[in-house]
């Protein structure tokens, strides 16, 4: 929609920094400021789930959850072609429970706030122009479906028009803010019963640029504004008689963007700038400050090909759920997603499956080769083995997520007792798979290790998170590895399609007879956790001082023992 949207198409982090709402300040007037504190001492953990409408599953944002877990959110970046469709997601959150909202006749919507009495706000558009500079007017649902524009009464508005209705609480009092022709936002409040507006203001630069984003069941409201003490962009919260600049330590802006009824808000912040600039979801509480909350999806990356992305908090619940969005920088492509806090131990047991996997195809004289479970970009030799004799068959190179699809090999006769081998490497003469034949039609591929007998490779493992100490502790116990240190991570991603680290655990180590017995490694200051899947534990083929040399995996980098969630 417009540019001046704050939950809507967001390129960059700097270009959200040099949109609308970041504008010039005044001077600070400083008897009714207070100022945000420091970081929390102890943070709280959450577990993530990424939530996509499949109408447009490169582009979705959740901008509001109620106290019945009810979420609204959009999908479509706003480009012509590729409007903002508004929707309603209701637990249990699956396909089937998608609701589209839209308003009537209008060509985008997004849905931004709800309450727990099922009114819904946001704003329409009757454009979808090529510039993405389109009218804005908000909007609110009433629980018998019918829609309503609700537009401040602007005496100089832009042209087109700037007016998005962003939250609404329980007593059906909504908050949103209007754009004038100096580009300046202004807050307030309308109340939907009475059908009446009233301005938020910052009470120190009363005419400063100010954006009224949320307003929890006390009345309290948070947003962005122009600090006029520096003119940087701030979150704010207005609670009773206090006016609470919201700037986290370090951050070029910071934007609150959603509050619940406990006084916890929640939003993003920038670092850096220009090409160096990049968004990080936050929490903050009065007593507790702030807490930066990532999307484990968007953490750094040691493979090649993954970059880092980029999180949004835009609503919180009074059980602390949070929603949002992340910026997947390896596609390019923007996630809805739900945070759920947690608090209570949990265990996991786990089988740790033999590595490289796959199956090898032999059909006219052509051996294909589909594996899993390689270091990512690693080169290897594929070959006949008879009689202790190695005939090569040609190389395979494993993609950026260690797999090997359909490599095929033209050969002759494949004389009997012959099994389809794979290398350590492009030089190395070490087998780590095989099969258990060369005859026309499918064989599995199964690791080995060298020196140890077929199938002597296996383990398992325990994982406990423990909310309260804020940690992870892993205990491992694994026969037929190359005695010595082994690195361990938790990774994102899967066995079949590795990804990058989460975790970083100290490195396991075999003993003579190659077993690990027992051995328990622990990770601490743990505050994003992953309990539904899309992770996976990884002990290497080497230690943390060989599997990478110049930040990119080497040949140790290679999975041993795997196990997916």
């Amino acid at each position: 929609m417009s540019n001046a949207s704050r939950k809507g198409l967001r390129v960059t982090a700097a270009a959200v920094a040099a949109g609308a709402l970041a504008v010039a300040g005044t001077t600070l007037a400083a008897s009714w400021a207070a100022v945000a504190q420091a970081a929390p001492a102890r943070q709280q953990a959450y577990n993530f789930v990424t939530l996509d409408n499949a109408k447009d599953p490169t582009f979705n944002q959740l901008l509001g959850i109620n106290n019945h877990g009810t979420i609204a959110g959009y999908f479509g970046m706003g480009a012509p072609g590729h409007p903002n469709q508004g929707y309603l997601l209701y637990p249990p959150y699956g396909q089937g429970n998608y609701v589209d909202e839209n308003f009537p006749g209008s060509m985008q919507t997004q849905v931004t706030g709800l309450n727990d009495n099922g009114i819904t706000v946001g704003f329409w558009s009757s454009m979808n122009n090529a510039t993405m500079v389109n009218d804005n007017h908000g909007f609110y649902r009433l629980s018998d479906g019918s829609f309503h524009t609700a537009d401040f009464p602007a005496t100089s508005p832009a042209s087109p028009p700037v007016d998005q209705l962003l939250g609404v609480n329980d007593t059906d009092v909504a908050v949103g803010f209007w754009t004038d022709s100096a580009s300046t936002n202004h807050g307030y409040e309308y109340n939907i019963k009475s059908d009446t507006y009233s301005p938020v203001t910052d009470p120190n630069a009363p005419t400063a640029s100010l954006t009224a984003a949320a307003i929890n069941n006390r009345g309290d409201v948070a947003g962005i504004y122009t600090n006029p003490a520096n003119g940087t962009t701030d979150g704010f919260l207005k609670k009773g008689g206090q006016f609470i600049d919201l700037a986290v330590p370090g951050a070029v802006m910071t934007q609150a963007l959603g509050v619940n009824d406990h006084d916890e808000v929640v939003g993003t912040y920038q670092t850096g700038t220009l090409e160096g600039a990049r968004l990080h979801g936050f929490t903050w509480t009065q007593g507790g400050g702030f807490q930066t909350v990532e999307d484990p999806d968007v953490l750094p990356s040691s493979l090649p090909g993954i970059n880092n992305g980029e999180t949004t908090i835009n609503g919180v619940n009074d059980e602390g759920d949070l929603v949002g969005f992340y910026f997947d920088g390896n596609t390019g492509f923007t996630h809805g997603f739900l945070a759920t806090p947690v608090t209570h131990t949990v265990a996991l047991n786990l089988n740790l499956t033999p590595m490289p996997q796959g199956t090898v195809s032999i059909a006219n004289g052509v051996v294909a080769v589909n594996a899993t479970g390689l270091t990512p970009g690693s080169a290897h030799v594929a070959g006949l083995l008879t009689n202790g004799q190695l005939t090569a068959l040609g190389s395979l190179t494993a993609d950026a997520t260690g797999d090997v699809s359909a490599a095929a090999f033209t050969t002759g006769s494949i004389p009997g007792g012959s099994r389809v081998v794979i290398l350590d490497g492009a030089a190395n003469t070490s087998v780590i798979a095989e099969t258990n034949g060369a005859g026309a039609g499918q064989h599995s591929l199964h690791a080995v290790e060298a020196g140890f007998p077929e199938g002597s490779l296996q383990g398992r493992a325990t994982i406990v998170y423990n909310p309260g100490a804020q940690t992870i502790s892993v205990t491992v116990n694994a026969t037929g590895l190359t005695p010595g240190a082994h690195a361990a991570h938790i990774h994102l991603g899967s066995c079949q399609s590795q990804g990058p680290v989460k975790d970083m655990l100290m490195d396991f180590t075999a003993d003579s007879r190659g077993d690990i017995a027992n051995q328990t490694r622990t990770v601490t200051r743990v505050s994003t956790v992953m309990l539904t899947g899309g992770w996976y534990l990884n002990l290497h083929q080497g230690n943390s001082n060989n599997i990478l040399s110049n930040g990119q995996p080497t040949i140790f980098f290679r999975p041993l023992l795997c196990a997916s969630i």
